[in-house]
C-alpha cells in the first residue's frame, strides 16, 4: 500500500473548499499488477461543534485511459455508499489522476475503515480487470 502526505490544495480539493480544521488526512492505492490503479484520497474536518466529516475522492490514477464510467462503491465502517463514476478520455503519455466519485459521510470518529471498488470492467494493456479495490483505515 502506497502512502501520500497530501499538499493544502489537495486537501481543499478533496474536502470541496468546505470550511472547518482538519484533524487527519491521507491516502491508499489498489495493486493491480498494472498501471491502471485506484488512488483513494482523505480527510477529516471537524466544525466547531467537534463535529467530524469524512471527504472521500476515489480517483483512477494511469496512462492513457479510456472508460465510460461504472460504479463506484465506498464502503465505511459497514455502511456502503454508492456513485456513477465520471467517464474518463484520456489518450496522453504522461501518468495522471482522475477523479472517478466523491464521498461525504458525517459523524465518523475512531478508526474507520474504508474500502473502495471501481466496477471497471475492461482491460488495461491487455490484462482484464474487474473489480479494482483499495482499502484503508482513516485514523480519526
Amino acid at each position: 500500500m502506497e502512502k501520500k502526505i497530501l499538499s493544502d490544495s489537495e486537501l481543499n480539493q478533496v474536502a470541496g473548499g468546505v470550511g472547518g480544521t482538519v484533524v487527519a488526512s491521507g491516502s491508499f492505492t489498489s495493486n493491480t499488477g498494472t498501471q491502471l490503479n485506484l488512488l483513494v484520497n482523505w480527510l477529516v474536518q471537524s466544525d466547531s461543534y467537534g463535529q467530524k466529516t469524512l471527504y472521500v475522492d476515489v480517483n483512477a490514477t494511469s496512462y492513457s485511459l479510456y472508460s465510460n464510467g461504472g460504479g463506484v462503491e465506498l464502503t465505511v465502517n459497514g455502511m456502503v455508499y454508492t456513485a456513477n463514476a465520471s467517464s474518463v478520455n484520456y489518450g496522453g503519455s504522461s501518468r495522471v489522476t482522475n477523479r472517478l466519485a466523491s464521498f461525504t459521510v458525517p459523524g465518523v470518529s475512531g478508526a474507520v475503515s474504508l474500502n473502495a471498488v471501481w466496477h471497471f470492467n475492461g482491460s488495461y494493456s491487455g490484462v482484464p480487470l474487474g473489480d479494482i479495490r483499495a482499502s484503508g483505515v482513516a485514523n480519526v
